[in-house]
């Protein structure tokens, strides 16, 4: 990704992440965790990277939610919409409303898809604007600036790591134990 910044700069947020919004499969994700390692390494603005991502995944989301609203019919006459699984991602829509918005940004594939299945759903605009701008938001904080601070910061997580190894495995493996025991737990609830 370090090539592709360094020779389109900005831009290359601007267009990867914009297009990921209206259903493009593209590297935005990783575009931005690249120029926030860049910003720690002063290459890059971290406050421009944060406003160009944020900037451009609000509105491509919101273009790809617009797509869906006004032509749903095409994409249905397409195929790009049809079959079980759409009906359950607009009742899952329906149901969560902007928390789908939120959760999908962690979930390649869904991330793409997500503003479009909002507004074939027809979510209403102040709902789906509230979640994707908490989405966006969310999204470019987790790795944009977490990334930034991570990487300015290695050394001392580094040595931190070093002299709390083992504490850090416990706490890993206790949060991973009781991640498993909550799944488990609601599938078991869910089977009839």
């Amino acid at each position: 990704m370090k090539p592709v910044l360094e020779q389109y700069g900005y831009l290359a947020l601007i267009v990867s992440i914009f297009l990921e919004g209206i259903g493009i499969p593209m590297p935005g994700q990783s575009l931005m965790i690249a120029a926030s390692v860049l910003s720690s390494e002063h290459v890059m603005n971290l406050s421009l990277v944060i406003t160009v991502s944020w900037l451009s995944c609000f509105f491509g989301n919101t273009c790809g939610y617009l797509i869906g609203y006004y032509f749903e019919g095409w994409l249905d006459k397409k195929g790009y919409i049809s079959g079980p699984k759409m009906q359950k991602l607009q009742s899952a829509i329906i149901h969560y409303g902007p928390t789908c918005l939120v959760v999908s940004r962690f979930i390649e594939g869904m991330k793409q898809f997500m503003p479009l299945a909002c507004g074939i759903a027809k979510m209403s605009r102040n709902e789906f604007l509230l979640g994707n701008a908490l989405a966006s938001t969310i999204w470019v904080a987790a790795f944009s600036l977490l990334i930034n601070v991570a990487f300015e910061h290695l050394g001392l997580l580094t040595h931190f790591y070093a002299e709390h190894r083992y504490a850090v495995w416990v706490i890993a493996a206790l949060l991973f134990s009781l991640m498993l025991i909550a799944v488990l737990r609601r599938k078991k609830r869910s089977q009839p």
